[in-house]
């Protein structure tokens, strides 16, 4: 005697029908393989405004309740942390003005004023290289600190414009970065979580919500979740001009 079971061509819970091509069951990804999410915020490309050794910090910025602050800073990306950033700049015949909105980022150049019309406080973060001659320096901003500041980083081509490009690395608990390398340099800033940083000397460092990392080009690096926090970072690249951004490698640092 042949019995059909009607529910079958439908599948079950515990034996459920797949689309062609689906496994039932996840394959395990090679270590190398990230598990993770880039988002590049802003990118801009531009002639070195300054020679010799730069170094990168990131600068947290606060700026009260309808407030107007002048940018009398170096050019850099300004990454709104906490609501959202207008910033205004006089053109020949008419003010340019841009809003910068919670978790995005723009390029800002010297000479712009920001303005706070809210009745809020505003946080942001100015991101931008400088030269190491001005390391040390006050701040050109009433109320503001270092969050983080590289070391010395390799002096850029001078025949070649330098790629700035900001991002923002989301992982879950679990989460990886892919192994790689890089044609510039990277700065880093951890907003949330821990990551274990692995780089092919041989150094395995852990860095935490507060503190960041500087990788120079050509380091093969890895990032790894620590912990039961998922992680949030923001980090910066400094590219010559036709260098590879970014190199995906299949062996581990």
């Amino acid at each position: 005697m042949l019995m059909l079971c009607a529910s079958c061509a439908k599948g079950t819970p515990t034996n459920p029908i797949l689309p062609p091509g689906v496994s039932p069951t996840p394959l395990p990804q090679p270590e190398y393989v990230g598990i993770g999410r880039y988002q590049e915020l802003a990118s801009m490309t531009t002639r070195p405004s300054f020679g010799g050794i730069p170094f990168v910090t990131f600068v947290e910025v606060r700026e009260p309740a309808e407030g107007t602050l002048s940018h009398q800073d170096v050019a850099g990306f300004v990454y709104a942390y906490q609501n959202s950033v207008v910033v205004s700049r006089e053109g020949a015949d008419i003010t340019h003005q841009q809003a910068i909105n919670q978790g995005t980022a723009k390029w800002v150049a010297f000479g712009s004023d920001y303005i706070n019309a809210s009745g809020a406080e505003q946080v942001w973060y100015f991101v931008a290289p400088r030269s190491i001659t001005t390391r040390g320096q006050p701040l050109p901003y009433p109320s503001a600190r270092v969050l983080y500041a590289s070391g010395d980083l390799p002096t850029p081509p001078s025949d070649r414009q330098l790629v700035h490009q900001i991002g923002y690395i989301t992982m879950d608990v679990g989460g990886r970065t892919s192994s790689h390398s890089h044609g510039g340099s990277e700065v880093f800033y951890v907003i949330k979580g821990t990551v274990a940083l692995a780089t092919n000397d041989g150094q395995r460092t852990n860095i935490s919500a507060g503190q960041g990392a500087t990788i120079k080009p050509g380091v093969v690096m890895q990032l790894h979740v620590v912990g039961e926090q998922p992680v949030q970072i923001l980090t910066f690249f400094l590219t010559p001009e036709g260098a590879p951004w970014q190199t995906n490698l299949q062996t581990l640092p």
